[in-house]
């Protein structure tokens, strides 16, 4: 018998084998219809019973083997799979998440900052003036925008980007709050309206509430200690 005859019979052996541990083929080794299945070994060698079956045992013991370590090939595939499919998870809900930014500045930040300042006092509303500087301060600080290069972004950031992409700076100041009793120590802006100065939250553009301060804050924030620091911080709004 030469080494290819050996090799293709062993073959057919491991795979009669392998059916059956995994229940592929429901049939007893050496049935009639076995006759009929290309890789029953009898069909291809002229051997004794008692010699077909203990070539059987060897392919069986190889079998059982290759089922053993295939398993755990298994456990790894599957595994990997799984390791996949949540990077690609990660992935997907990170291009989501750009998507919705890029979507988010689309709808609110048109008109850009320079057509905003030309259109202020004729077409648009102080409402709508002060929900797209909310807006344009809201993707600045997405971005990590740092306008007193102090490596935090915080209010300070937030009420001189808002002052600077407000419309009319005669209508807009900035603001600081300090109330050790409340624990509050807090910049922002005011905007004047029908004539009365409002006190509004920079940090407000994905409220969908209210922008106020007073709503925001609520009893921490006392307005009868506000204080108009726009000659300090105003000169950073470039």
């Amino acid at each position: 018998m030469n080494n290819l005859y050996g090799t293709a019979l062993m073959n057919c052996a491991l795979e009669c084998s392998l059916r059956r541990m995994n229940r592929r083929c429901r049939k007893n080794f050496g049935c009639f219809e076995c006759n009929e299945c290309k890789y029953f070994v009898k069909r291809y060698v002229d051997a004794s019973p008692n010699d077909v079956d203990l070539f059987m045992v060897e392919a069986e013991m190889r079998a059982g083997s290759i089922k053993a370590t295939s398993g755990n090939h298994h456990i790894v595939f599957i595994f990997l799979i799984l390791f996949f499919l949540f990077v690609a998870f990660i992935d997907y809900s990170a291009t989501l998440k750009r998507q919705g930014r890029q979507w988010f500045f689309q709808q609110w930040m048109k008109p850009v900052p320079g057509v905003l300042q030309q259109q202020a006092k004729s077409s648009l509303s102080m409402d709508e003036m002060i929900r797209r500087t909310l807006m344009l301060v809201a993707i600045d600080m997405l971005r990590g925008v740092d306008v007193d290069s102090n490596g935090d972004v915080s209010c300070i950031d937030a009420a001189v980007l808002f002052y600077k992409y407000f419309p009319d700076k005669s209508k807009v100041c900035i603001e600081w709050n300090y109330n050790p009793s409340k624990g509050f120590n807090h910049m922002f802006n005011c905007v004047l309206i029908d004539g009365v100065w409002r006190a509004i939250e920079p940090q407000a553009g994905f409220n969908n509430q209210s922008w106020w301060m007073k709503d925001v804050w609520g009893d921490q924030y006392d307005s009868s200690l506000n204080k108009d620091v726009t000659s300090r911080w105003g000169v950073l709004a470039k």
